[in-house]
This record gives structure tokens, C-alpha cells and sequence, in this order.
């Protein structure tokens, strides 16, 4: 299982910054599901919170063909790169983005 962790909250964006194992990432999750959002079943666009994802390692910016070996996953409204190798590392990523950001606090009236 790949550690996920969040460091950034989420602000009146919904921009969100966090690592998955060795990648850093950032995401726009919205607050409702939307047409053009990552499907996390399928992975494909449509009925998905998550709109945008970029999943890269840290690079430097010596040549373009460098910055093209660093990132793993680009998603903006529609797939531009997605590592086929890395997908599953990208499902659990989008999974967890849904799962965490569709829990709503229930509080109940003490009687």
C-alpha cells in the first residue's frame, strides 16, 4: 500500500499539495462530482471530484527531455500524460482524494 500523505489544506480552491511514496503531487478536488473529473473506478473522464492531478519527483530543469522522465501523471479536465506502469500507484491516489474529501462530520443531538 503507498504512503499518502497531505501537506497543504485544503483552501477555498480546493488545490491540494501531498506525496505518494516517492512523488510529489497536487490536486484540484471540487465539491460535488463533475463530468470532466477522473472516474475513480475507471480512471477514465467523467463523474469524478478530482478535475486536475499532476503526480511528478522532484526535477531540475536541465532539459525538457528530463522534465519528461519525471512526471508520471498529468491530468487537467482530460488525461496529457498518464505512466501506464503507474497507474494503479495513480488509482489508489484518486481513490483516497474521493474517499477523504467526500466524508462530512455527522454530529448528533445529545439527549
Amino acid at each position: 500500500m503507498p504512503k499518502i500523505t497531505i501537506e497543504s489544506k485544503n483552501n477555498r480552491y480546493g488545490i491540494i499539495y501531498g506525496k505518494i511514496d516517492d512523488y510529489n503531487w497536487y490536486a484540484l478536488v471540487q465539491q460535488e462530482k463533475v463530468n470532466y473529473g477522473i472516474n475513480p473506478s475507471t480512471l477514465e473522464k467523467g463523474d469524478g471530484k478530482v478535475s486536475r492531478l499532476f503526480v511528478y519527483k522532484r526535477f531540475s530543469l536541465k532539459s525538457p527531455k528530463e522534465f519528461a522522465r519525471t512526471v508520471i501523471a498529468d491530468y487537467r479536465h482530460k488525461w496529457h500524460w498518464l505512466d501506464s506502469d503507474k497507474k494503479d500507484l495513480i488509482a489508489k491516489l484518486v481513490n483516497y482524494l474521493e474517499l477523504r474529501y467526500s466524508l462530512k462530520v455527522l454530529q448528533t443531538k445529545a439527549k
